[in-house]
Formats: C-alpha cells, structure tokens, sequence
C-alpha cells in the first residue's frame, strides 16, 4: 500500500458544504416578485453547533469547491491512518497476550 500524505498546508482546505441562497429582495417590480428569486453562492459550515453562511462571489466557487475536496482528501487520508494505527496497536496487544499467557504455563 503506498502511503499516501496529507495535502500541502499552503493552499487552503475549507470544511463545509457548498450552497446556493435563494431569496426575494423585495422590490414589487423585480422577476423575483414573479417567482425567480436572487441565487447567492455561500459556504455553508458549523462551529461550535452553530451554522453560519460565508456568501461568495461567483469567481470564488472554484477555489472554495477546490479548498472543499482538499479537505475531504485530507479527511479520507486521516482515517485511513488512523485504522492502520488501530491494526499495530491490535497487533502489538494481541502479541503482549500471547507472550502472557506463555509465560504463566
């Protein structure tokens, strides 16, 4: 298996879900009075249980979808870390008792 490494602290990772707000302004004469309301990008995240709303500029979607998938790589390489190091410890535990259980006999 080659170990693969968490990617490049440099470009940024963004943690949260990509949406669009939909929404009408008020104006009477507006098409959004009609029934097509204003489509704002935003990135939808929690902190501390709280959700907030970052809006963004339509020239931004790229590089946060981008700072998105950064982190669900980052995200997939951690895990697979992390259950590799459960597999040692399993291991290294299952050989301590080994050698217990020879050692009383």
């Amino acid at each position: 298996m080659s170990k693969q490494s968490l990617p490049s602290t440099a470009a940024p990772m963004a943690r949260g879900s990509l949406i669009t707000l939909r929404r009408k302004c008020g104006t009477p004469t507006c098409s959004c009075a009609k029934g097509r309301p204003h489509e704002t990008p935003a990135l939808s995240y929690s902190i501390g249980g709280s959700t907030k709303m970052l809006t963004l500029r339509a020239q931004d979607v790229r590089s946060v979808r981008d700072a998105l998938k950064r982190y669900q790589k980052a995200v997939q390489i951690l895990e697979r870390e992390a259950l590799a190091g459960i597999h040692t410890l399993r291991q290294k535990i299952r050989l301590q008792k080994t050698a217990a259980r020879r050692a009383r006999r």
